[in-house]
């Protein structure tokens, strides 16, 4: 392992591995000359001519090699003058060991080769042709008897190499070409391919077999803030853990397992990392190769917005359609509740005077308490079913705030209960009734007092927010218990309370409010992590308003 890892860094400093046969033959070639020179029966003893030619090509081999290491580009410039280096060296050992009797010949077949291997198959028959003239010129006054048909043969060995070698060349080259081109086209459908899914206006994620995000296109990471750099190549339960409690989490397992071919599942409720609660709908489909699972791919549609609107339309008929119920139903009951309530504080006064029993004073009592929560209620549904008088000014907010604040502060702080204000300065104002929505901010504090227990805190805050930060945002966030889920689609429906003395009417009319200040409300809360109600309004837009 590390000889091979030392041959692949070899390879990538030269340039690649098709050059690293250049200093791998050299080298071959010098051991193949010291084995012959120390085993050949003809070569006398002590050192001759021989040796010093065999240290010599040594020496050079050294200086090639380092010279390649040192500077690749530059050295493999010098071919040319290599070439006829390593000719030389050849023929003059050819001449020294026996002429034509000499082994050594062989050298320049393989010079031979290496042309026509990397300069092509002219300049390789070139090489050899003039390698046959030198060799025969340098053994000719040795040739005699059968070494004439040896010399020949050689000769027409050393032409056949250049020949067989530069055709072999070739076949490689257009292959090497074939092999780029190929690539090529590869690596642009996978781009184009990549174009396509990172310019789909809907998520696309994909996962290989042991559930590992491989892909994550750009509508994912900017309408989540997640970046493919941080989920490609982990487990999507270890980049997004909550999605194993979740409805996708079964389906996306099967179809992992090959157990489903493909999943369809609308509005499935999600907590992304960075942009809280969404809702999606998810096509998955299964991708095989031979038949066997590899993989999935799923398609992400953000219907977050779209369930929003469809929610508050639902909502505003809802309220509208009670609305007017409840103005009829509370002007019927306000003249007999207001009898009732008359009567019962006449009754009580006479039981001052100790004309009636003590029992029934008690049942007076109650019947007025009753009566009087009653009226509270028909005012409540007549606040409920009242239009906006249409007296709309510029509102400061923060002073809004403010003022509603002073009502309530005293009493938050005497229950053990933190208030924090952040309100930004500069705000923007916006349009609308002061009064109105004053009520909203105060139906707020007064639910998230009733929430929080001693010890926890309740939070207000106002900022800029939208294009331009023209937008006014109010956020009122308690540390309370938070609102189970199955309990938070109600929370604006008349007449829904959890608490034992409420009318059910605040958040109601608090909706109704600010659906007509074109406002937004958004609600956010997990049993346990507290709530979050985010109201935003548009900023007041010169004198005339929104």
């Amino acid at each position: 392992m590390r000889l091979k890892r030392l041959v692949d860094r070899v390879a990538e400093h030269l340039g690649g591995p098709r050059l690293l046969a250049l200093p791998l033959i050299r080298w071959l070639a010098v051991l193949a000359v010291f084995t012959w020179n120390l085993l050949s029966p003809t070569a006398p003893p002590g050192w001759d001519a021989v040796d010093t030619i065999i240290l010599a090509f040594f020496l050079y081999s050294v200086a090639v090699a380092v010279a390649l290491w040192m500077w690749p580009g530059r050295a493999l410039s010098w071919n040319l003058p290599v070439l006829l280096i390593d000719q030389a060296f050849a023929l003059v050992l050819v001449w020294e060991t026996g002429g034509a009797r000499s082994g050594l010949y062989l050298a320049l077949p393989l010079i031979a080769a290496l042309q026509s291997y990397y300069y092509g198959m002219r300049r390789g028959v070139a090489v050899a042709a003039a390698s046959a003239a030198a060799y025969l010129a340098v053994v000719w006054p040795t040739m005699e008897g059968i070494e004439v048909g040896n010399v020949a043969i050689r000769i027409v060995v050393l032409l056949g190499t250049a020949v067989g070698v530069g055709i072999l060349a070739d076949v490689e080259a257009g292959e090497r070409l074939r092999v780029v081109a190929l690539s090529a086209e590869a690596r642009e459908r996978e781009a184009f391919i990549r174009g396509v899914v990172d310019n789909l206006s809907e998520g696309v994620f994909a996962l290989d077999r042991e559930g590992r995000i491989v892909a994550w296109n750009r509508a994912l990471q900017s309408r989540y803030g997640v970046g493919e750099g941080e989920v490609v190549g982990r487990h999507y339960l270890d980049c997004f853990p909550r999605m194993a409690e979740e409805a996708m989490a079964g389906p996306l397992a099967r179809l992992l397992r090959g157990e489903v071919e493909h999943f369809d599942l609308e509005a499935v409720e999600h907590e992304s990392l960075r942009r809280g609660r969404v809702v999606l709908n998810l096509k998955g489909s299964l991708l095989r190769e031979a038949a066997t699972p590899v993989g999935a791919v799923v398609l992400v549609e953000d219907i977050t917005e779209r369930v929003a609107l469809e929610h508050s339309a639902r909502q505003a008929e809802k309220l509208a359609a009670l609305g007017t119920l409840a103005a009829g139903l509370a002007h019927e009951l306000n003249n007999p509740i207001g009898i009732i309530s008359t009567r019962a504080e006449l009754m009580l006064l006479d039981a001052e005077s100790g004309a009636l029993p003590e029992g029934l004073h008690d049942d007076l009592r109650v019947i007025h308490r009753h009566a009087q929560r009653v009226a509270r209620i028909t005012q409540g549904l007549l606040s409920f079913s009242r239009h906006s008088s249409g007296q709309h000014a510029r509102v400061d907010l923060n002073r809004l705030v403010d003022e509603t604040l002073l009502l309530v502060e005293k009493q938050i702080v005497r229950d053990g209960i933190a208030l924090t204000r952040a309100l930004a300065p500069n705000l923007p104002p916006v349009w609308g009734d002061a009064n109105a929505l004053q009520q909203v901010v105060m139906n707020l504090l007064t639910n998230a007092r009733d929430a929080v227990k001693a010890g926890g805190e309740i939070v207000v805050e106002t900022l800029a927010t939208g294009e331009a930060a023209r937008d006014v945002r109010l956020v009122v966030r308690d540390t309370g218990p938070g609102i189970p889920s199955e309990l938070l689609s109600k929370i604006f429906d008349p007449f829904f309370t959890t608490k034992a003395n409420g009318t059910g009417l605040g958040l109601s009319i608090s909706y109704g409010i600010v659906r007509e200040h074109q406002g937004t409300v958004d609600v956010h809360s997990r049993p346990g992590e507290g709530t979050r109600f985010v109201l935003t309004f548009r900023g007041a837009e010169g004198d005339g308003g929104a």
